[in-house]
């Protein structure tokens, strides 16, 4: 397995994301019938749904006109063959997967406002429990009792 991770973020990337992202590199993927590149870009798209974001097999499916949950699992494992053989597939993957990265930072639910706040209360809460994990005679800008210089 590749470098591609489940979690992508905080925030999901939707399968709509995907699907765009994918298609406006190789053309649409949620099309009837399988034809070459409709099909390739489906199966590229699944792949990333998988390994990217961490959708279930039967979600893809479901998304891509009720495809079963095995034609899924013949796609992502086509992929990771193309991906062994063919270092342009590698590539493309590798390309499609950092521009599904930086979409999760900019097109989150939340406003950048409300997730720069989230952010400042998680880090505030995470140096709080720091500060208690602190032995009681050490706490940073404090000095303890027999530190002080003469």
């Amino acid at each position: 397995m590749r470098g591609t991770d489940r979690n992508a973020g905080i925030w999901r990337l939707s399968l709509e994301q995907i699907d765009s992202t994918v298609s406006s590199q190789l053309g649409p993927g949620r099309v009837t019938g399988n034809e070459q590149g409709p099909c390739f870009s489906r199966q590229i798209s699944m792949y990333l749904a998988k390994h990217v974001a961490g959708w279930s097999m039967v979600k893809i499916g479901r998304f891509y006109n009720g495809r079963h949950h095995t034609t899924v699992l013949h796609a992502i494992r086509k992929v990771e063959q193309l991906r062994d053989s063919d270092e342009s597939v590698d590539a493309l993957i590798e390309v499609l997967t950092a521009a599904l990265r930086e979409d999760v930072g900019r097109s989150s639910s939340l406003g950048e406002t409300c997730r720069m706040n989230l952010i400042e209360v998680i880090t505030a809460r995470v140096l709080d429990r720091l500060v208690d994990l602190q032995p009681t005679n050490f706490r940073p800008g404090i000095r303890s009792l027999g530190s002080e210089s003469r």
